[in-house]
């Protein structure tokens, strides 16, 4: 089968006429750039044409640094936030500019080369780097007797497959990128490269129909299944960055357009989540633009080369920075403050990137020197099977997704089609479901297991339900404190520790809750509601442990 697709795949060439001459036309993607061209002393990437991409792109991944420092000295040390609303739009905006960055990027280099050389190229400056320092960050956390989640195929593939967990917790920007990266090799090899500027006007046409017409949950999503990511809000700044090297050659991209993004900047503060995304994509689009069409940054002084070594070291910062967050946290003294604590953090993570980033560079030099000496049968290969790979994890998990969503939206009118008082207390939910006939099979077994703070900000919501009789059922847990539904959850765990407690031996199936609510949520109401509720809508409440 692997040869069959091989054979139906474009062939390489060893050469490919280069795109107009543009500061896009000899980098990579948008968080890792492409180190073959333009990496090396300061001097050789300002005469490339990319200083100022590479200082904006270091600056990007450092206002998400900062973000995630501000975000985990809330949660792991109960630090107060200060300008909540800042920090938070800080991460924001740091990814749109990467995705800006990308999309720019991207758009001269698929013309540039040939569809098979873009893709492998884009693949070994993704996955290397980003296996290894998982391999890196699993070893550390094991030997600290800590586990790192989302070690699974599905995960570790970046396709875009739907919700799931991540060992590093910022790969949901990488599987937009490597949806991107297999969308644009698609059009290439389609022999549209060079109608890049049209398909990128529907598309994004398309997110602006899909703004108007679909609720803020859908198109606002970070980690959507396939058919819902080419809508995703966060596609923005990339469909965007597609016009970037047609707009400055034709001279309607100048430098004074930075000047606009500031004000587009400032109003992503006043407005909701999924309007500050279009906001800042299009600031983030204008200030690539102008940064790219701008005179060039030299590799002179002491500032400015920080500023490109930042950029060279800013994949492996992205990369890092939240394992790093998470073990200074446990690393530096409880009474030290939030702000200490970030301090901390970032200049560990900037250290480490420092380090690795370099190692990081000699990579990927190394691994496309061997893609461009490659026998073309053997790229052929190579990416025929990563494209299988791709297509099977994105079709499976987009699949789960859909039944989960499913679900969750049959369990939702459920819930809500019973009046508000049945959920104030256990006995008049029981009492409720009930008279209504939804009981579910008494052979049913559930517990609330215990709701125990995580952090200062939040609690995690454990419990457990299964039905021996129907093994293949799966429930979702409803969690109501006050009368009001605080959270809707699937099963994650498999809960072998549960086997002799549910004659099952050792399950394969999830029955097993662990639910991240506010730490608030429930603090006052000494009796949760704890409700078990299958596909078709019936419910059972669960055994509470005394509080």
């Amino acid at each position: 089968m692997l040869a069959r697709l091989a054979r139906m795949l474009p062939k390489p060439a060893r050469t490919a006429p280069l795109v107009a001459a543009h500061p896009s036309s000899g980098a990579g993607p948008g968080i890792a750039l492409e180190a073959g061209r333009v990496h090396g002393p300061a001097g050789s990437r300002a005469a490339a044409g990319l200083a100022n991409i590479q200082i904006l792109r270091g600056l990007a991944a450092a206002t998400v640094l900062v973000h995630h420092a501000a975000v985990y000295a809330q949660i792991l040390r109960g630090a107060d936030p200060l300008f909540p609303t800042f920090a938070a739009m800080l991460g924001l905006w740091g990814v749109a500019v990467f995705f800006a960055i990308s999309g720019t990027l991207m758009a001269g280099l698929v013309v540039r080369d040939r569809p098979l050389l873009f893709l492998a190229h884009r693949i070994s400056r993704i996955f290397p780097t980003y296996l290894a320092v998982v391999a890196l960050f699993a070893a550390l956390f094991a030997a600290l007797g800590l586990s790192l989640g989302g070690l699974t195929p599905l995960s570790l593939s970046l396709a875009p497959a739907g919700p799931r967990s991540y060992p590093l917790n910022v790969e949901w920007t990488l599987v937009f990128e490597t949806s991107f990266y297999v969308g644009l090799f698609l059009l290439a090899s389609a022999g549209l490269a060079r109608r890049i500027v049209p398909v990128a006007v529907l598309w994004l046409a398309l997110l602006a129909a899909a703004f108007l017409l679909l609720p803020a949950a859908s198109r606002d999503l970070v980690l959507p299944p396939a058919y819902m990511l080419p809508v995703a809000a966060a596609c923005l700044p990339f469909a965007g960055g597609l016009l970037l090297p047609r707009l400055i050659a034709s001279g309607r991209m100048t430098p004074a357009a930075g000047w606009l993004a500031l004000p587009l900047f400032a109003a992503c503060l006043i407005v909701e989540r999924d309007g500050a995304r279009w906001l800042g994509g299009i600031a983030a689009v204008l200030l690539v633009g102008a940064a790219a069409s701008g005179r060039q940054a030299r590799g002179e002084g002491a500032v400015t080369r920080a500023a490109l070594s930042l950029g060279d070291a800013s994949y492996v910062l992205y990369l890092v920075h939240v394992p790093v967050l998470v073990l200074t946290a446990r690393a530096v003294p409880a009474h030290w403050s939030g702000l200490a604590y970030g301090v901390i953090a970032v200049v560990v993570a900037l250290g480490l990137a420092a380090l690795l980033g370099p190692v990081d560079v000699a990579l990927y030099r190394a691994l496309r020197r061997r893609i461009d000496a490659a026998a073309p049968v053997t790229l052929k290969r190579w990416l025929a099977a990563y494209l299988l790979t791709f297509a099977a994890c994105a079709a499976w998990g987009s699949g789960e997704t859909a039944r989960n969503d499913w679900h969750e939206r049959r369990a939702r009118a459920a819930l809500a089609a019973l009046p508000a008082e049945t959920w104030a207390g256990a006995e008049a939910a029981t009492a409720a479901i009930e008279g209504r006939g939804l009981a579910l099979s008494p052979s049913m077994r559930g517990a609330l297991e215990g709701i125990e703070p995580a952090s200062p900000v939040e609690s995690v919501v454990s419990g457990y339900a299964f039905d021996p009789a129907r093994p293949k059922q799966t429930y979702l847990l409803a969690v109501y404190c006050s009368g009001r539904l605080i959270g809707l959850d699937r099963p994650r765990r498999t809960r072998k520790d549960l086997a002799a407690v549910t004659g099952l031996g050792r399950p394969g199936r999830r029955i097993g809750f662990l639910m991240q609510i506010p730490a608030a949520a429930c603090a006052a109401d000494p009796a949760p509601v704890a409700v078990a509720i299958d596909t078709e809508g019936r419910m059972a409440v669960l055994a509470a442990p005394k509080r």
